[in-house]
């Protein structure tokens, strides 16, 4: 444990500690000679020379180091290195307390919710579960100390998941408590829109693609036009039906991560790599991905008829090509069994520790005894 400061430049107002000297040495009991008749004629003597001297010690020292306390306050000092190896239990909100304390047995650890903010068990009202569980769990293992332990009490059922198991700093004791699962409603995920431009002979594989964006969604049609119409809607997917280099800024918004599927006509630029992501049940490629430095495209490996692609009048056609374009949602909701967290992820650098409450207090009870000790003075020197 080291002591650090975070604002050294607040040890500048030490120097406000000659005020309490000067005006002690102001006020201090001054001597005044009085002058006798019957002494008058005798020999002037020189006076004695002055010592400087302070009165009253005590209250000076303590107008001292109150001012030493301000200016250690505002310099900002840290310890760094506190061990703090408390345990900790968070809750997660549904979970009910006393089920969480008969399954975890530790009455010294500190309780806490797992919500934002992380507050204390003993909380007025319980948190709602506003944000995703993984990503609290990340939270709350970056701010506790390195060597702290920590016990998770989940329902039995998990919502808020993402793609992977949160991956922690520390092994965590992951408890389930058996608990009603909440009710959800399965968000439908809305069909891409086809935005198609073609040329003359692209214009024949425009009867698959409207079947297509029909099956998709019937109260939404494509949005075609000739190859020389600019697209003018940002979302959904752009099909390039031409024997014409895509354009600039076609090729611009599917490097942005747009979805760009161009015909088998299509120029492709030279040192890409092409990689097939859809075969029909021959082996034959259905779909490619091109990848260079400049395209980032999907491409149809053969021209969209029947005689050169036989996937086309599969009853599937329409649901394969939507999985490919649009990527199903993650499941979020899980048994909590079998999503413990992961552990071997690095530390968190912990902040140092301010002591402020600690000054703050001692800086006030300074104050208030400066303050009886001085009306302590002035009544002595009423009497």
């Amino acid at each position: 444990m080291s002591l650090v400061w975070l604002f050294p430049a607040g040890l500048a107002a030490l120097a406000a500690l000659l005020l309490p000297l000067l005006i002690h040495l102001a006020r201090r009991d001054e001597q005044r000679l009085i002058d006798f008749a019957a002494l008058r004629w005798l020999s002037a003597r020189p006076r004695p020379r002055r010592r400087i001297r302070f009165d009253d010690w005590p209250l000076l020292l303590v107008r001292l180091l109150l001012l030493a306390l301000l200016a250690v306050l505002l310099a900002r000092p840290a310890l760094e290195g506190v061990e703090d190896d408390a345990p900790r239990v968070a809750v997660a909100p549904g979970v009910d307390i006393a089920a969480a304390r008969g399954a975890v047995g530790a009455a010294e650890a500190r309780w806490l919710w797992l919500a934002p903010g992380f507050p204390a068990l003993d909380a007025p009202t319980a948190p709602s579960p506003s944000q995703p569980l993984a990503s609290l769990l990340r939270e709350l293992d970056a701010t506790l100390p390195p060597k702290a332990p920590l016990t998770v009490v989940v329902p039995s059922v998990l919502d808020g998941l993402d793609a992977q198991r949160p991956r922690l700093s520390r092994a965590v004791r992951w408890q389930v408590v058996e608990s009603a699962p909440s009710a959800s409603t399965a968000v439908a995920v809305a069909a891409p829109r086809l935005h198609i431009r073609h040329d003359d002979a692209g214009s024949a594989a425009l009867t698959w693609l409207r079947a297509v964006a029909r099956a998709w969604n019937r109260d939404t049609p494509a949005d075609i036009a000739r190859d020389d119409q600019p697209f003018t809607d940002g979302e959904g997917v752009r099909v390039w039906l031409s024997a014409t280099p895509v354009p600039d800024a076609l090729q611009a918004w599917a490097r942005a991560g747009g979805r760009l599927l161009v015909d088998a006509r299509t120029p492709v630029p030279d040192n890409t790599q092409r990689l097939p992501l859809w075969r029909d049940d021959s082996g034959a490629p259905v779909i490619e991905q091109v990848d260079g430095a400049h395209a980032h495209w999907l491409r149809w490996a053969a021209p969209l008829q029947p005689a050169t692609m036989p996937a086309l009048l599969e009853a599937g056609f329409p649901q394969r090509l939507r999985d490919l374009l649009q990527a199903p949602p993650v499941p979020k909701r899980a048994p909590a069994a079998a999503m413990p967290p992961d552990s071997g992820a690095g530390a968190w650098p912990q902040p140092a520790y301010e002591p402020v409450p600690w000054l703050v207090a001692a800086i006030a009870l300074l104050f208030l005894l400066e303050r009886w000790m001085a009306s302590a003075r002035r009544r002595r020197g009423q009497a």
